[in-house]
């Protein structure tokens, strides 16, 4: 996250020529009001200039905290010495002991796992995630049935109709008596959309007409061959607005693909939180744990001197003291289970179902690296990268999409129809009645004009209208949501900073507690009074508040951590932090779960 302030310009500069750009794609090829099109450009635009530019002057910062008066006064010798039996590294080595579970086993069936084992699960076999993976696949079909509209169609048609009439009193040509016809046709063409908005059909036909009357009888077959064109020249005319439904559906398959980006987003930053309260969780168990086996040790003691100089209210008092920290250890216990189904649900892995009471064991440790930051560089980062916003910006184009079909609407309809049909006819030989086509005998033409316009047209002016609203909608929700990117990572920078802060005040007060102790303890080993106030009063309460301080200093780590995560998912860059290739992931195949057996 290192930057020079001469990186910075290159940034905003990308972010003005994206959004100019999305712009002028999506609003700029049709006969809009320029002026309108020019104040929503201007409108988002400035959306990111006030805020870049409000922070352009921004330095690089890197995390610091404050100096410990503690720490200071601590020598080299004995912080180490203090940390040998306090913090996180004093319990390395300390056993993880949980009870019993729920198939009532006290040896525990343990799974060490380090956080990126955990995403690569997660991110492998997360069942949200297969629900999700599916809508990007759905939103291609529906792509490839919208580019389908203009697929070329065949058609078949075959009529066979027996016309019989009496003509009885029909003395037409001095005959009287019955007729009888039959007709067979067959037709066969091709018919297909144009993106111009026409219909272009080409089709051949073959009819056989065999008619009686009187006793005379005919019988001759025709063949035709036809071509009709059907083109609006105002509504509905233009490639811009007949392929409107493949632009919008095409952005909505990219819609869904971020959508999907944001999910794995989420997940990876959920996997990361729940694995490091799993990880709290443990420590917890240990230092409550230990903290149980002091008591217990200093309760005894005051037992064996239940005879000499200790009441039976101060040895019930410590006893309660046992109980209460006995208590904790049970309720630590729980925490950890249920931190670990938890991640578990997540991870989903065959290996790790949720049923199994296999317990998970995270390996790896928070870190308490500081980090560099810029304030520029983060809001930039964000707002080029996080997933909603570019669904935002496709959105814009879905309305400057409809606008322009709303804008075509209000055209009256004027289409035109222009045929073209060869005919060619010859008794008793169909190949002959083809072969006559192209003599050229039997030609005719259609040319046909067609207009229509609602009176006053006030619904497509109407549609028009809404069209405008709903665009310049979609650019204020851009805004806001823009806005609240912008909000989101000065939430996440602050977090960075307070909890690294933390860290090193927490770490203070657990060194200054582990020497109270310490002192205690020298003292008891100096010989001192092992009177029930020295024991409850003064040593118990001192391994209360160490337990305290240890557990507080562990929670400022994992915050810390959690914190660092949260930074990247509200850059939109959590994915690459964690070395997942987005790409990748959306162009495998999509796999259906396992079904049970009925």
């Amino acid at each position: 996250m290192r930057h020079s302030s001469a990186s910075f310009a290159p940034l905003r500069s990308g972010i003005t020529t994206l959004l100019a750009g999305t712009l002028i794609v999506s609003g700029c090829t049709s006969p809009f009001d320029l002026a309108d099109e020019r104040a929503l450009q201007q409108q988002l635009l400035s959306s990111y200039t006030t805020e870049v530019d409000a922070i352009a002057a921004g330095p690089v910062i890197e995390l610091q905290r404050m100096p410990s008066d503690v720490i200071q006064e601590l020598s080299p010798q004995r912080s180490a010495e203090l940390n040998s039996i306090s913090g996180i590294e004093a319990y390395r080595d300390d056993e993880l002991i949980l009870g019993q579970n729920l198939l009532g086993n006290e040896n525990q069936l343990a799974v060490q796992l380090t956080l990126q084992q955990a995403i690569e699960l997660a991110v492998r076999n997360n069942l949200d995630l297969q629900v999700a993976r599916y809508t990007p696949a759905i939103s291609e079909t529906q792509l490839t049935q919208a580019e389908a509209f203009f697929d070329a169609n065949f058609f078949f048609n075959s009529g066979y109709v027996r016309t019989a009439d009496p003509n009885f009193g029909n003395t037409f040509a001095g005959q009287e008596g019955a007729s009888l016809q039959e007709d067979y046709n067959f037709e066969t063409g091709i018919r297909n959309n144009l993106i111009s908005g026409g219909q272009l059909t080409t089709s051949t036909s073959l009819n056989h007409t065999h008619s009686s009357f009187g006793g005379t009888t005919s019988n001759f077959f025709e063949g035709n061959i036809t071509i009709n064109l059907v083109q609006p020249l105002l509504r509905g005319f233009g490639s811009d607005i007949n392929r409107a439904n493949i632009i919008l559906a095409r952005n909505a398959l990219e819609s869904t693909r971020q959508t999907l980006r944001e999910d794995l987003l989420n997940l990876a930053a959920n996997v990361e939180a729940q694995y490091w309260t799993l990880s709290f969780s443990k420590q917890a168990l240990l230092i409550q744990t230990r903290l149980l086996e002091r008591t217990i040790n200093d309760r005894d003691r005051l037992q064996e001197r239940a005879e000499f100089d200790v009441n039976p209210v101060r040895l019930t008092e410590a006893s309660s003291f046992v109980e209460l920290r006995r208590a904790d250890v049970i309720r630590t216990r729980q925490e950890v289970r249920d931190a670990s189904d938890a991640l578990k649900r997540l991870i989903n892995s065959p290996e790790l179902p949720v049923a199994d009471e296999t317990i998970i064991i995270p390996v790896d440790w928070p870190v308490d690296v500081p980090l560099q930051f810029s304030l520029l560089d983060a809001i930039s980062t964000a707002l080029l990268n996080r997933p909603e916003l570019q669904v935002a910006l496709y959105n814009i184009k879905d309305s400057s999409i409809r606008q322009r079909v709303a804008e075509n609407g209000r055209l009256p309809i004027l289409n035109i129809t222009l045929g073209n049909n060869l005919s060619g006819a010859e008794a008793n030989n169909p190949a002959a009645g083809y072969g006559d086509l192209f003599d050229l005998d039997f030609v005719d033409y259609i040319a046909q004009i067609a207009f229509e316009m609602p009176i006053g047209n006030r619904e497509p002016e109407a549609a028009y209208q809404e069209s405008i609203l709903a665009r310049k909608q979609s650019v204020v929700i851009y805004q806001d949501q823009a806005q609240q990117v912008v909000l989101d990572v000065k939430n996440a920078l602050r977090e960075l900073l307070t909890s690294y802060e933390l860290i090193g005040a927490t770490r203070a007060a657990r060194l200054a507690a582990a020497d109270a102790l310490r002192a205690i303890e020298e003292q008891e080993a100096a010989g001192v009074a092992l009177t029930p106030e020295f024991l409850l009063d003064l040593k118990l309460q001192a391994q209360e508040r160490l337990a305290d301080a240890e557990t507080q200093e562990v929670q400022s780590l994992i915050n810390y951590n959690n914190a660092i995560s949260i930074l990247y998912l509200q850059m939109g860059t959590l994915l690459e932090r964690d070395g997942i290739v987005f790409e990748n992931y959306i162009n495998a195949p999509v796999t259906a779960a396992p079904l049970l057996e009925p």
